[in-house]
């Protein structure tokens, strides 16, 4: 279990959560399996994203592996909100250890090193449903310009909603306004399914290109009961969420793998893309057998794909 304490961190109050296995900020953030952090400070030593979980903002920062530093939260919240996202209640480290007892491969085992200090974030299902639909054929920065339009489109604006009186990331001049901030799209809450069902043509600005009826039809679906993403979750079942999210048009295996993982916690999940495809051709000669990862080779799908990326950015 973690330790919590309150403390002044960089002259703000803080509440600061230690003893988190290895878990690393940045890795966890940009591993590719969220889209809507925002990096607000890389120095030696300490590095703060910005992220919106439901309703709210969330700044967090990091000195070291294994803490973290959450400003203007409150003891709920930390209790709930951070707990469930974060998922703090997983020893990800017992299910590395795990994973690496199922491998001879020595390129698994230095990927499973390498990537560590990953956690899988809880995120919201709708919200994993839409994102995993825009990323078809798309890139991180792209996918996370569409998403930020799309919520400055239909979503509510928290710098305003919460008072704040200069921009969180510091970006704009000023006290944060509609017309400030609506170019920007990061401190809004996401778009809903009945938002964007009663009026898609809010979707043409962002630009989704083919991913506009798929999008059209996720939204319609969750919207009027006929996707249930909840009913999907209590199941916690992989085969049942795969089934059901791939009724949803333009939902096949790659999206559905994603979801279940990043927003069902289905942690068996091992969505296959072109980078994982890469790895596999590359580095296991063609052929891995994912389910003898057992039921944690969605967290080694994490390890590969983040170990293979940063191989890759190296070596350009």
């Amino acid at each position: 279990m973690f330790a919590k304490k309150n403390e002044v961190c960089r002259g703000e109050s803080a509440t600061v959560l230690s003893g988190i296995g290895n878990i690393d900020l940045t890795d966890t953030f940009e591993c590719g399996q969220a889209f809507r952090y925002q990096k607000i400070r890389d120095e030696e030593g300490y590095v703060e994203y910005m992220t919106v979980v439901g309703d709210r903002l969330i700044r967090v920062g990091q000195r070291s592996r294994g803490e973290l530093i959450f400003y203007g939260l409150t003891d709920e919240d930390v209790d709930g909100i951070i707990t469930h996202y974060f998922a703090l209640d997983i020893d990800f480290e017992a299910i590395r250890q795990d994973v690496m007892k199922r491998t001879d491969s020595q390129w698994m085992r230095t990927a499973a090193e390498c990537a560590k200090g990953i956690v899988i974030l809880r995120q919201d299902p709708w919200e994993a449903v839409f994102s995993f639909i825009i990323s078809q054929n798309n890139n991180i920065p792209r996918i996370r310009k569409i998403i930020q339009s799309m919520s400055a489109e239909y979503g509510d604006n928290l710098a305003v909603k919460s008072g704040l009186k200069k921009c969180p990331l510091g970006k704009l001049e000023g006290t944060p306004c509609e017309e400030k901030c609506h170019n920007c799209g990061i401190c809004y809450t996401f778009p809903t399914p009945e938002n964007v069902a009663k009026r898609p043509e809010g979707m043409s600005p962002s630009h989704p290109g083919f991913r506009y009826k798929y999008l059209l039809d996720a939204a319609e679906r969750v919207s009027s009961g006929e996707t249930d993403l909840a009913a999907i979750a209590q199941r916690h079942s992989y085969d049942y969420t795969v089934e059901e999210l791939k009724k949803i048009k333009g939902v096949g295996d790659k999206v559905a793998a994603c979801a279940a993982l990043f927003g069902f916690g289905n942690l068996e999940a091992f969505p296959i893309d072109v980078w994982m495809r890469r790895a596999i051709d590359t580095y296991f000669d063609g052929n891995l057998d994912y389910l003898s990862l057992g039921d944690y080779r969605g967290v080694a799908q994490q390890y590969i794909f983040h170990y293979i990326r940063n191989l890759e950015k190296g070596s350009g």
